[in-house]
């Protein structure tokens, strides 16, 4: 099986039809309980075969019926194995659906959804309820509007799972509604049923995990959601109880979501809330007790709107008004305010420079400044900031020269700090931002754009710290309001 499954991958196609012809017998033959066993040798085999893979599809199961020879294993293991061999199934089958093209899914979609909805609403421990809920996310993504015979009975199953008492459950539940929403036509009970669940339940950490859902719709599909509808969720995220909420969690899901809304909002809203909710007086940089709750949770709106729907933000006559808001944070006593305010930067300078505009000057400046911040936290983040932008902006157009200019020199100034996680982002960063080790012609470039003093500086670090193997580390989201 192994073998067969290995040429999946081979780059001839009558190979891989023949393959597939032999896996197909070959399963057919296998008794109930062989069938089970099989189910990691056929993970780890597809494991194998993806292992030098050129491109994400394996040639395999991309033929028409492509899935069909590990049905009867996945069924089998899904309906009629112990649940660790339940979890196991699932998981395959995730594996194996992120290689399979849409159309060669669509042939086993009953065959694949009914058992995992069936799976979902018996008694299983948590780890089997995540499997399948991961999966059937998975399956929404690839095929979405294929699903559509199934939509009442997920919707059910996501919303009871938002309730479960395990939280990974419950977070892969949110992830799954995500996806369920974009093939909805009538979103407004689901949306409705969030929100009530939002304003009703008792417990502090279904509430959070229920806020991420929510987000996660309103992301995915909030212009399906009624006027009427996106104004009484906008009443209830806007409360102080809720947007200042004496602890971090569910005060940054509040925000989050709040800055997630914004877009759906009809225009006049929408500019009230920027105004009232989120661009609210943040001076003076010192705030009394009670207000900087309050201030905190606007910074999560305004940092999650600029990085999902930058344009409904940072757009005339609101520019001057969310610079200025920016820049009241960095000069805030409390960090995660600051912290807020360089996350927010960030991901402006990100989208600024997608569409080649200027970064302001007063901005960048400020922004390169929190390397010289007191606090460690402060310059870690600038620098996880910087990676972003060096990963996912585009500085080699005009604007990116004046950013370069201003950034390089500071994060070199960060290699030197003695907390070794700011040297160690400091570094990390400055790999994104020159493109090292594969684009020596942007290094060059960088290198030409800086006067002869930090040009010497920039050459060393490069020569002593960023030409040796290691690896980049984990992209990690700037995004402190997401639960994981």
């Amino acid at each position: 099986m192994r073998g067969l499954l290995l040429l999946f991958a081979d780059e001839d196609p009558d190979v891989v039809m023949m393959a597939w012809d032999a896996l197909s017998a070959l399963t057919r033959t296998l008794d109930v309980e062989r069938q089970i066993a099989h189910v990691s040798d056929v993970r780890q085999a597809v494991r194998y075969a993806t292992a030098d893979l050129k491109g994400d599809l394996l040639p395999g199961f991309c033929l028409p019926k492509g899935l069909t020879p590990i049905l009867p294993l996945f069924r089998e293991s899904i309906l009629n194995g112990l649940p660790e061999e339940k979890e196991n199934a699932a998981m395959m089958l995730g594996d194996i659906i992120k290689l399979t093209s849409p159309d060669s899914i669509q042939p086993s979609v009953v065959h694949i959804t009914g058992p995992l909805i069936r799976i979902l609403g018996d008694r299983f421990n948590s780890s089997v309820k995540a499997a399948v809920l991961e999966t059937l996310a998975l399956l929404l993504s690839k095929v979405g509007v294929m699903l559509k015979q199934f939509l009442p009975q997920l919707q059910t199953t996501f919303l009871k799972a938002l309730n479960d008492t395990s939280r990974p459950v419950r977070i892969k539940a949110g992830v799954a509604l995500s996806q369920l929403v974009v093939i909805h036509t009538r979103a407004d009970p689901l949306f409705v049923e969030m929100h009530n669940g939002i304003k009703n339940t008792e417990d502090p950490a279904i509430r959070e995990t229920m806020l991420q859902a929510l987000r996660s719709i309103i992301t995915a599909g909030g212009d399906k959601m009624s006027e009427q509808l996106t104004l009484a969720i906008l009443s209830t995220l806007t409360t102080p109880a809720l947007l200042a909420h004496p602890e971090d969690p569910p005060r940054g899901a509040v925000g989050g979501c709040l800055g997630a809304l914004l877009h759906c909002l009809p225009a006049a809203h929408r500019d009230a809330a920027l105004l009232h909710h989120v661009l609210a007086a943040a001076h003076p940089p010192t705030h009394p007790p009670e207000d900087w709750l309050l201030i905190h949770g606007r910074s999560c709106a305004l940092f999650v709107a600029l990085k999902e729907t930058p344009d409904h933000v940072y757009r005339d006559p609101y520019e001057d008004k969310v610079e200025k808001t920016l820049l009241s944070y960095l000069a805030s006593d409390k960090t995660p305010i600051v912290c807020n305010g360089i996350r927010g930067i960030g991901y402006l300078m990100r989208y600024l420079l997608e569409n080649d505009k200027p970064v302001p000057q007063n901005i960048l400046s400020q922004f390169v400044r929190s390397m010289n911040h007191t606090s460690n936290e402060v310059k870690q983040l600038m620098a996880r900031a910087s990676a972003v932008v060096g990963r996912e902006a585009r500085l080699e157009r005009g604007a990116g020269g004046d950013v370069l200019r201003a950034l390089l020199p500071a994060l070199v100034n960060g290699t030197k700090e003695k907390n070794t996680y700011v040297r160690a982002n400091a570094e990390l960063a400055l790999r994104a931002v020159l493109r090292l080790p594969h684009d020596e012609q942007f290094h060059q470039q960088c290198m030409s754009l800086l006067d002869e003093g930090a040009r010497e500086a920039l050459a060393d670090v490069v020569a002593r710290v960023l030409r040796r193997a290691h690896s980049d580390g984990r992209d990690e989201d700037l995004d402190c309001t997401l639960l994981t």
